[in-house]
């Protein structure tokens, strides 16, 4: 509680820059396959997808099913660009995967920034304007590029505290991920990325 009020005094002053976010295991990881639901509501709206998520380096694939009644997706991608596949076969290509959301589906999604906020990091390309820890040292709420991220829970698998229940909100929309699996060991796509060229 004091570390919270003590940064909440260097927020306050404007004249301190924010502390560095201290090195977390978790930066290491770069391979992962996590299974959940995201529910996306705005003040009209609400969505559940489920999602399948498998991170191998830079390249991934994320299967969103039932997204706003169009059937299953598939983002295909890596740091060259990112291709979306519908059920109904058409293919959309981006230079990344929140342009090609915001263009396709009109829905904001930070695909980029949550890439580390899955992870419980903050994005590192981005501005972060202020975060908090938990009593474990781990992030429990940040704001960056817009959104607020709520850490609810963490959960230990293979050693790494993971987030298995997140809340992210901006001005517009409220997004929950509810993470119902994490699979660290390196598993195939269920696609060959070279199929997206």
């Amino acid at each position: 509680m004091k570390r919270l009020f003590i940064l909440a005094l260097l927020l306050l002053s404007g004249c301190v820059q924010l502390p560095p976010i201290p090195p977390m295991p978790t930066k290491q990881l770069d391979s992962w396959h996590l299974n959940g639901r995201i529910a996306i509501s705005t003040e009209y709206e609400n969505w559940t997808v489920k999602v399948d998520w498998q991170q191998r380096g830079t390249a991934y694939q994320l299967r969103l099913n039932s997204p706003l009644g169009q059937g299953a997706l598939l983002l295909e991608g890596d740091e060259n660009g990112v291709v979306m596949h519908t059920a109904d076969k058409k293919t959309f290509k981006a230079s990344d995967p929140d342009t090609l959301i915001a263009e396709v589906l009109k829905l904001e999604f930070p695909v980029n920034n949550l890439h580390a906020w899955i992870r419980g990091l903050s994005a590192p390309n981005s501005y972060l304007q202020w975060y908090t820890l938990n009593d474990a040292g781990h992030l429990e709420q940040l704001r960056q590029d817009g959104w607020e991220v709520d850490y609810k829970r963490y959960i230990k698998v293979d050693g790494f505290d993971l987030p298995n229940l997140m809340v992210l909100e901006n001005d517009e929309f409220k997004v929950k991920i509810a993470i119902s699996q994490w699979q660290l060991s390196a598993v195939p796509f269920k696609t060959l990325l070279s199929n997206r060229h």
